[in-house]
């Protein structure tokens, strides 16, 4: 005999999906990168997961309220539902779990529980409501542009490395971003280094132009994301600026992020527009060169003293009380007269190390004046500029 449940009676809210373990993981740990960090709010260090049909993909979400990510796959969707899950012992779990396994999640949505089963595995879970996680601002289509993603990783790499390490809320922990009839600039300093990456684009929409101050951190981030992750050859990315926020998306991952706010500086007026002093070194050479010269740098001033003559370009650097070094490589250098420049030797490796081009090409006014350091073979694409040290 069949028995009914009386009219009115409460149903059990049931969540319930079936998902590629390797799948779920790369999800996670990809959207994990937005929990925050100092929880302040429990919710914050949990993930929401939704899957809004039995026909729509599970997706994935976590914020710490200034920056979100957000990434959606395949699943077998029993019951949809939303809820939300500890990252850091998902993430446990998970990596704990045979590769190429199955998982499945039975969530029951009144007791705040979650069941996750894989083969004789089984694990219980405490959630918290959907409903106390933060809503994630979407993104209006009509006001985004597209891009070639490689491009924009390409400025990306090429100039989140001078912002500021210490003020990462101030416009100087931010990357300035433009695009204007099809030129992506994007431009970093930290006060004693810039770098700029300037390239030709296809966008279109952009003849108006937009530009803001994006946090080196979600730049960073989601660089990592498309690194580690991995795009489609010739795959666009989606970037738009509204309401006091930056939206990227591909058509993996969407990433939400604060703007900055105020004046960045006027970095055009920085940079040298003719230099009477040039100089041309084999790339490789250099790095390999000044990493092995840092060795006996001073551990405070990270001082690299390089001296440029006809042919060759001598390294030192010194510590008192510890050691001495010295190094030597061919160079090509324009001037008549001995130069010899002081830098903070990771200011450079860092410049170097963006590049791609086999030789670096060096331009500066003096021993003191700003230097320019950029790719022999694309010099209007990427420069850093370097203000030497003075030493006695």
């Amino acid at each position: 005999m069949l028995t009914t449940l009386p009219s009115g009676a409460p149903t059990t809210m049931m969540m319930k999906f079936t998902v590629q373990r390797d799948e779920i993981l790369q999800g996670v740990n990809s959207v994990q990168r937005a929990t925050a960090l100092r929880v302040v709010q429990p919710i914050l260090s949990n993930i929401l997961v939704e899957v809004d049909s039995e026909s729509s993909p599970l997706r994935l979400s976590a914020t710490d309220l200034d920056f979100s990510l957000q990434t959606t796959m395949n699943a077998e969707i029993s019951s949809p539902g939303r809820t939300t899950i500890s990252a850091k012992k998902l993430s446990e779990i998970l990596s704990k779990l045979p590769p190429k396994s199955i998982v499945t999640f039975d969530i029951n949505q009144d007791v705040q529980s979650c069941r996750l089963t894989c083969g004789s595995s089984v694990f219980e879970l405490r959630t918290l409501p959907a409903e106390e996680f933060p809503v994630i601002p979407t993104i209006d289509p009509a006001q985004s542009v597209e891009l070639d993603l490689d491009a924009l990783i390409r400025g990306i790499r090429q100039s989140e490395f001078a912002a500021s390490k210490q003020d990462t809320n101030n416009i100087l922990g931010g990357i300035y971003f433009k695009l204007t009839n099809g030129v992506l600039d994007m431009v970093a300093t930290d006060g004693s280094r810039l770098a700029r990456h300037t390239e030709t684009v296809e966008a279109a929409g952009t003849e108006a132009g937009i530009a803001s101050i994006i946090p080196a951190k979600t730049l960073q981030e989601f660089q990592k994301l498309v690194s580690t992750f991995g795009h489609e050859k010739d795959e666009k990315a989606a970037v738009s600026l509204q309401d006091g926020r930056v939206f990227l998306s591909t058509q993996r991952f969407n990433a939400v992020s604060r703007l900055l706010d105020g004046q960045y500086p006027r970095y055009e007026q920085l940079i040298p527009k003719d230099c009477a002093i040039s100089a041309v070194m084999n790339r490789s050479a250099l790095t390999a060169a000044l990493e092995r010269t840092a060795v006996m740098a001073n551990e405070r001033t990270q001082i690299v003293k390089m001296t440029f003559n006809r042919g060759q370009l001598n390294l030192a650097a010194d510590t008192p009380d510890v050691g001495h070094s010295q190094d030597s490589i061919p160079v090509e250098f324009s001037h008549s007269d001995e130069m010899q420049i002081a830098f903070n030797f990771r200011f450079v490796l860092d410049a170097l190390k963006v590049m791609t081009g086999d030789d670096v090409l060096l331009e500066t006014n003096g021993a003191l004046a700003p230097t320019l350091f950029k790719d022999k073979a694309t010099p209007d694409k990427y420069l850093c500029l370097v203000m030497p040290v003075q030493v006695k």
